[in-house]
């Protein structure tokens, strides 16, 4: 049994599939229900992970197939690598309860703060499993996932509704409660993971020994430390700049389009939320179609100042006038502490070299430089 079918365990009955079924056909009689995993790795420490549930409800018509999404978290106290945390940054993460972040915003009617075209699922339930442990039932969104579906006006439309999103979220301070720190969610990033975690693993002459990496160019390794003792600096800039609530974590893959609505977005896991300094969430839109392998790194130059743009037209419809350096810089600094170092998929070092393995860190490595040199061009 997997961690997450051990939490869910007590979610999981004929009862509650009776019940949910409710949202779907009056009168429900449910015939037979399973789950299938998701395929995706989470890769924040409050995330147990996802699956959906599907069912098959009884009507005079036959049999109608229905499916929900269903989503748990839980307290960093439950991260295996939690006591790998330093003993300050331990306490103040346990004494947390930004953990149940992304629940608090599904739990919160969002509706008014959001601008036409971009919507949150709809929400199913939101329940309290007890021990610090949240799950999330959510609508499991009919999606076009075609990649080259994201051409510039797509990337452009996010770009603009993610400004007016910020602004208006700002405006009524709408998100939950938990971030309230100016480049709060930035700093956890670099208290919680990369300063115990991902530093010094990258200081290792063994990692760096790697055969996966002796390709790398002769100055990376140099660069990435260079950049390591900058990052205070750069963050302290990041909390001066204007902030803004925000998405924290808006690369396409969490942008859903709906089938139904082709020209909108659903914005799903919000974990990362909270304020930022505005401009920061393009730092994902900008780069997740490239992490995945659907993107070339040679398209960003042309997306960045369309990305940068459009945000800032965003802000201005909705009253709030930005700088285009300040967002820039935010989107850069987001870049620097959520992807230089952890574009390396430093896990998998351990698997058996494929030639799959061995293209990944390929184009992993061109990413880590791509992202190096736009961290090292950072106004100092």
């Amino acid at each position: 049994m997997t961690e997450l079918e051990r939490v869910l365990r007590p979610l999981l009955t004929d009862a509650t599939v009776t019940e949910l079924a409710a949202s779907f056909v009056d009168d429900p009689k449910v015939t037979r229900w399973w789950t299938e995993p998701v395929g995706y790795a989470f890769g924040t420490p409050t995330t147990v992970g996802a699956l959906r549930l599907k069912a098959a409800t009884a009507t005079e018509a036959g049999d109608v197939e229905w499916s929900l999404f269903v989503k748990a978290i839980w307290s960093v106290r439950h991260w295996p690598l939690v006591h790998a945390l330093p003993l300050a940054v331990r306490e103040g993460a346990l004494a947390s309860d930004f953990w149940r972040f992304e629940a608090d915003v599904y739990a919160t009617d969002l509706t008014e703060a959001l601008p036409d075209g971009l919507r949150l699922p709809f929400v199913h339930r939101v329940v309290d499993l007890g021990d610090e442990q949240i799950a999330m039932i959510l609508e499991d969104v009919a999606t076009l996932d075609d990649p080259d579906l994201w051409d510039t006006v797509r990337f452009a439309k996010a770009a603009e509704l993610l400004g007016r999103a910020s602004a208006r979220l700002t405006e009524r301070d709408a998100l939950p409660v938990q971030s309230r720190t100016p480049a709060g969610p930035l700093a956890v990033f670099y208290d919680t993971y990369l300063v115990p975690l991902i530093l010094p693993a990258l200081q290792s002459d063994d990692l760096w020994a790697h055969p996966l990496l002796k390709s790398a160019d002769a100055i990376l390794r140099t660069d990435l430390t260079e950049l390591a003792s900058r990052l205070p600096a750069v963050l302290d800039r990041l909390a001066q700049l204007p902030q803004v609530m925000a998405h924290g974590d808006a690369s396409p893959q969490n942008l859903l389009i709906p089938a139904d609505q082709p020209d909108s977005f659903v914005a799903i896991d919000w974990s990362f939320g909270g304020l930022s300094p505005a401009g920061e969430d393009l730092a994902q839109l900008l780069l997740g179609l490239a992490h995945a392998g659907h993107l070339e790194l040679s398209e960003l130059t042309t997306l960045r100042p369309i990305l940068v743009s459009a945000f800032a037209d965003g802000l201005g419809a909705e009253g709030r006038d930005h700088r285009e350096a300040d967002i820039e810089y935010a989107m850069d600094g987001g870049l620097l502490f959520r992807s230089a170092f952890t574009a390396l998929p430093l896990v998998r070092l351990q698997e058996p070299l494929t030639d799959e393995l061995a293209e990944t860190f390929r184009t992993r490595l061109a990413m880590t430089r791509y992202l190096v040199d736009q961290a090292l061009a950072i106004p100092r």
